[in-house]
């Protein structure tokens, strides 16, 4: 999700499904209470796939790895790029050469090696880049008029799907993501993704999924049946609220929740948030999908990001179907975005996940 989700409602509903503890943290914090103090959490590590989107333009060191596994880190994720001039152009490029480190084939080979030695696992996820650099990402949009141009994207995306389920089979990924965010293809041509999901389990015998935006997507999926998971591209509004409390936020997943323990309960497939993140920065709870815009003037505030975590983990993360959540999204030291980018690396919200994504409460200082 480099560029922003072009989402335009917001969800609205009864908070169904949701445990509240009453009066564990209920009010809003400055950020990050000592960990010790959050009656929420758990005991143990939270549902089984704990991932990062690891976004690297040169190899990182092997320190970042350790630091993602004592987080309770249990698999990366690693995002590599087809490329596509406009949504109406049937053309798909792929790139397999040595460009940005963590998406091409040697940084991801290196980096399953890594992940490996340290006891995580990797997930691919392949996503589709549609135009120039600075332009927004319509991918959900790409479609056609004729049935011919329909085959030759469709026979385009496939070559292309089907080298990252070689190099799945190759770096033995737990998981293959089909596609992301394709959403006019995927809710008009589901006979091509059942074929796409027999053609890649050819090659590749792990879990595959699809992720699916969650606005106006996921629950109009016709071939969940087909694959593993119900892949979900979390960005779900919670409150239009400037500065909401915890248990705001977590009343604002109400709805969510209970429409993803509906999809699992229609398919019978575990859900995995194939995207989950917030903005350290204001407007983070109501727009989540919102991409930070070079000097787009928003207000830093890291306690939100950090709210909107626990009221995450607090809610959806404790449901028994979840199999898990990919936070969006960690970089190398050198390369961390400004104060009001995703990444919870450095700020308080890395606090709640090491939190909860251990299970450990923190030593007292």
């Amino acid at each position: 999700m480099r560029q922003p989700l072009h989402c335009l409602c917001l969800a609205t509903g009864l908070a169904l499904g949701v445990l509240f503890v009453a009066g564990a943290g209920c009010g809003k914090t400055d950020g990050a209470p000592p960990a010790a103090a959050d009656t929420l959490a758990p005991s143990e590590p939270i549902f089984d796939v704990r991932s990062v989107t690891l976004d690297a333009r040169n190899r990182p060191d092997s320190s970042l790895l350790v630091r993602l596994r004592d987080l309770g880190v249990t698999h990366l994720t690693l995002v590599a790029f087809g490329w596509q001039k406009a949504p109406d152009v049937p053309t798909v490029r792929a790139d397999t050469g040595d460009g940005w480190y963590s998406e091409s084939h040697r940084g991801v080979r290196a980096l399953a090696r890594q992940a490996d030695a340290l006891g995580m696992g990797v997930i691919l996820k392949p996503h589709l880049w549609v135009g120039g650099y600075d332009e927004a990402q319509d991918r959900s949009d790409i479609g056609f008029d004729t049935e011919a141009d329909w085959a030759a994207w469709e026979a385009d995306y496939r070559r292309f799907l089907m080298l990252y389920a070689r190099l799945a089979a190759e770096v033995d990924a737990d998981a293959l993501v089909l596609g992301t965010e394709l959403t006019r293809s995927a809710t008009e041509r589901p006979d091509f993704w059942r074929g796409l999901a027999e053609a890649a389990r050819t090659v590749y015998d792990g879990n595959l999924t699809y992720a699916a935006n969650w606005h106006k997507a996921y629950d109009s999926i016709q071939f969940w049946d087909a694959l593993d998971y119900v892949g979900v591209q979390a960005y779900f509004p919670l409150t239009d609220a400037t500065d909401p409390s915890l248990a705001a936020l977590r009343t604002g997943w109400g709805p969510h929740r209970a429409a993803l323990a509906e999809i699992h309960e229609r398919t019978g497939r575990p859900v995995l948030l194939t995207e989950v993140g917030y903005r350290s920065a204001e407007g983070a709870a109501a727009r989540p999908w919102e991409w930070p815009e070079r000097d787009d003037g928003a207000t830093p505030d890291a306690a939100l990001q950090a709210r909107c975590y626990r009221a995450f983990l607090s809610t959806v993360g404790r449901a028994p179907w979840l199999k898990g959540g990919i936070i969006w999204k960690w970089h190398p030291p050198a390369e961390v975005e400004g104060p009001t980018a995703f990444t919870p690396q450095g700020k308080p919200a890395e606090r709640v996940l090491r939190r909860w994504f251990t299970g450990a409460a923190p030593s007292q200082s």
